[in-house]
């Protein structure tokens, strides 16, 4: 890939033709100028293979002679605005990632390359008998079920068996169930989750799937002791639950000065999934009657990390 790094002042347009480092590109952004903005070709998104806020080199967005500073969080924010983008802005800014060492200008660094958008049809087989078989998109990508059935279609794979004609008719939905959309799943291969489409013979799972780029993930938060909070996707979409739990998991959230940041009620993902997975819109009811309580006499919440995605798609 040919391309290069547009940022635009003023009656001034300056083109800047990135580092590469055999496949990928290295693209720079300096404290106090205008973002820099970076695009993949069409049909393409951004892989952040690395990326930090600060300054490692002594002669980079000027001269320091301090050259060993780097934002903790950096990476983590850059991926949060760039992973799995068609295009993104690198704003170098302490407002943005804090100020890992004052008085001196510092620098982002992305290191990146450009991947397809929809990645190649991949097929996963987990034989009957034998351990689970872990499907993995990367990150920020999410697995896109195309076709999946348990039983036997060929002679050959998982043994050898003339049997070619078995297939559980709900296993498609059971595997969908379980890995659409997910960023990544175990393929089972047991009667005990398909039934026996044919006795005696030896069956397997076979899944074909894409690795897709989700909208980033979204989050709700319904504070204890306030109004219930509802949560809707624009129409035509359902809400996936990623993770959720009831509890707290910082000091700040829903009132500051509590005293425990790590209680979670038990089962409070499971019950979150029921009532918003699939739906337009759910309601969330941050309350011990709901969950229990995980912590008693501090303040809790709902915390939903969803995404929204076609109904039709589910």
């Amino acid at each position: 890939m040919n391309f290069k790094v547009c940022i635009f002042f003023p009656a001034v347009i300056i083109l800047l033709s990135p580092e590469r480092t055999n496949a990928s590109v290295t693209t720079f952004a300096c404290e106090h100028e205008t973002p820099v903005r970076v695009k993949c070709p069409s049909l393409y998104v951004i892989d952040v293979i690395d990326a930090f806020y600060g300054r490692l080199e002594h002669n980079r967005c000027g001269s320091s002679s301090i050259a060993n500073c780097k934002a903790g969080n950096s990476l983590t924010v850059i991926k949060q605005n760039c992973q799995g983008e068609n295009s993104c802005s690198l704003e170098a800014s302490n407002l943005v990632f804090g100020d890992p060492c004052r008085g001196v200008v510092k620098y982002i660094k992305l290191v990146y390359d450009c991947l397809p958008a929809v990645s190649e049809k991949r097929t996963t087989y987990a034989c009957e008998h034998q351990s689970p078989v872990q499907v993995q998109c990367p990150e920020y990508f999410r697995i896109d079920v195309i076709d999946a059935f348990y039983g036997r279609l060929e002679s050959d794979k998982c043994g050898y068996n003339t049997n070619t004609n078995c297939k559980a008719e709900n296993s498609l939905s059971i595997i969908k169930n379980n890995c659409q959309y997910e960023n990544t799943c175990l393929l089972t291969a047991e009667n005990s989750l398909f039934g026996d489409p044919c006795a005696g013979v030896v069956k397997y799972s076979k899944l074909v799937y894409q690795c897709v780029p989700t909208e980033k993930e979204r989050l709700a938060v319904a504070c204890e002791h306030e109004k219930d909070l509802t949560v809707t996707c624009p129409d035509g979409y359902v809400i996936i639950v990623h993770y959720a739990f009831y509890g707290r998991d910082d000091l700040t959230t829903c009132r500051q000065g509590q005293t425990d940041s790590n209680c979670r009620a038990n089962g409070s993902n499971e019950k979150v999934q029921r009532v918003c997975r699939g739906r337009n819109s759910c309601v969330l009811s941050p309350k011990n009657s709901v969950f229990g309580d995980p912590c008693s006499g501090v303040v809790k919440f709902i915390k939903m990390y969803y995404s929204c995605v076609p109904s039709e798609e589910l």
